[in-house]
């Protein structure tokens, strides 16, 4: 095979939106028989235990954690480009983390979550917004993050502009330099999704998402790269609103999977990684 993508989805608003987006997704991902990550939010599993308790032995998805209140680990400073306007910004900007206590105590919070619902804490951990170097300028958090019994993360996910896209050539990682050789990055690469794709790229008319996908596709089968992409469970409410997205999700699936690209979920792919250092 030419290349793996580890598929995670940020499932994260608490509301119909994430009811919609389960309901939807679930079967669109046996119906591709394709491994997928999704990183819940606290507040997403506290407000429907007994969904996500039904998945939690489904073979294709892997439930991991998100934080329990989508709080940053470090606060971005995002330089927006010039003529573009993102998240009311047309300059920089700012978008706080918590302190390392509050950091502590949310991880805390939501790992205790997964312990009742789901039977065991979770193992991943994608860091709301991401950030530049993932969490590597940073050890007293990776200190934080191990603690609580994570091993796989998704926190680099920025460029040096703290905006994207993060290039593919930027591959996983363990934080070896730092004292934590047990703790994988996995970064995002490229966009976070559409809508990032839609408000950095600036795609002209007719240019379609999912083309640029294919398009990334081939890189990552020719150079035989790991594409860590991602999504969001937003405006998933109605099946309509789902197939926003379920529709580049097929289209980039069968795409990949002609090229002979693997699918992984983030556990699969740790496991894979750890056995590989012995």
């Amino acid at each position: 095979m030419s290349g793996t993508i580890l598929f995670g989805i940020d499932v994260e608003c608490a509301n119909e939106n994430t009811a919609g987006f389960v309901k939807y997704a679930q079967s669109l991902f046996h119906e591709l028989e394709t491994p997928v990550t999704w990183f819940l939010t606290g507040q997403t599993l506290e407000r429907y235990p007994d969904l996500f308790r039904s998945l939690k032995d489904d073979p294709l998805i892997d439930l991991q954690s998100h934080t329990y209140s989508h709080m940053l680990l470090k606060t971005v400073l995002m330089r927006v480009p010039e003529g573009k306007t993102i998240h009311g910004s047309t300059n920089w900007h700012l978008q706080r983390s918590g302190s390392v206590a509050e950091i502590d105590a949310d991880l805390g919070r939501c790992q205790q979550l997964f312990q009742d619902v789901l039977g065991g804490p979770a193992t991943a951990l994608t860091g709301p917004w991401g950030y530049y170097r993932g969490l590597g300028d940073r050890p007293d958090l990776l200190e934080v993050v191990q603690r609580h019994g994570f091993r796989a993360l998704r926190t680099f996910a920025r460029n040096e502009e703290d905006a994207q896209p993060v290039p593919l050539d930027w591959q996983p990682f363990f934080y070896t330099v730092q004292g934590y050789p047990d703790l994988l990055e996995c970064l995002v690469q490229d966009y976070q999704d559409d809508f990032y794709w839609e408000a950095f790229a600036d795609p002209q008319p007719g240019d379609r998402y999912v083309d640029y996908l294919k398009s990334t596709a081939d890189t990552v089968a020719a150079k035989n790269l790991v594409w860590s992409m991602a999504s969001h469970d937003h405006h998933c409410a109605t099946r309509e609103g789902f197939e926003r997205k379920g529709t580049w999700f097929r289209g980039l699936i069968d795409y990949a999977k002609g090229l002979g690209i693997q699918f992984m979920t983030i556990s699969q792919y740790y496991e894979a990684r750890k056995n590989i250092l012995g």
